[in-house]
């Protein structure tokens, strides 16, 4: 019933599920588990493909490339506690529990600050410096099977401003999905609705 449904997306939205969710399907690029830095380079190659759809600008890997190393070296200074160049899921949690919970954007590691911005850049395909609810919707399916377009529309509607979603509420929003524990804060919505993992 109703009270179990509120209960699952308790779950689902929980900070540990968050952070997990992450790490699997936005980090975890080669599906192997644990975060390491082959994940991280493999991330600069799509986003470089992503950002000119479908076009090889080789500055811009560079520059990509530069900003995936940069996180991974951060993420294994803050995370990787037995110095082994992997990262697990729990491992993760901690770091990101030090590194982020309960901080603004600005407040974040810059490593994470330069990820967030490259992200944005990925989904923002017609670069007008927001992002639509085409654009949300597409990256939402490039990530996860969802079986009805509307739980996508139904979150872009939680996290745009006017339909749609700018840099500044993006940034906002991310660092809230790394560190604010509230199941109810809206930043839950921003990589569309969240499975139980």
């Amino acid at each position: 019933g109703l009270k179990e449904e509120i209960q699952n997306l308790k779950m689902a939205n929980s900070w540990n599920n968050r952070i997990k969710f992450i790490v699997r399907y936005m980090y975890d690029y080669d599906g192997n588990g644990v975060l390491d830095q082959n994940d991280f380079e493999c991330l600069a190659v799509r986003n470089t493909i992503m950002e000119g759809k479908g076009d090889w600008d080789p500055i811009k890997y560079e520059k990509n490339k530069t900003v995936m190393i940069n996180l991974w070296q951060q993420i294994a200074d803050i995370a990787d506690f037995d110095k082994n160049g992997e990262v697990d899921t729990e491992e993760f949690m901690g770091g990101v529990e030090t590194a982020c919970k309960g901080k603004s954007y600005e407040e974040l590691p810059e490593a994470f600050k330069f990820f967030i911005v490259a992200q944005f850049r990925t989904i923002d395909v017609d670069g007008d410096g927001s992002i639509g609810l085409d654009e949300f919707r597409y990256d939402c399916v490039s990530r996860m099977a969802y079986s009805t377009v509307e739980v996508l529309d139904e979150a872009f509607k939680k996290v745009a401003e006017s339909e749609e979603l700018t840099l500044a509420r993006y940034k906002d929003l991310y660092a809230q999905f790394l560190g604010n524990p509230d199941e109810n804060c809206v930043a839950c919505s921003l990589f569309g609705p969240l499975p139980e993992l």
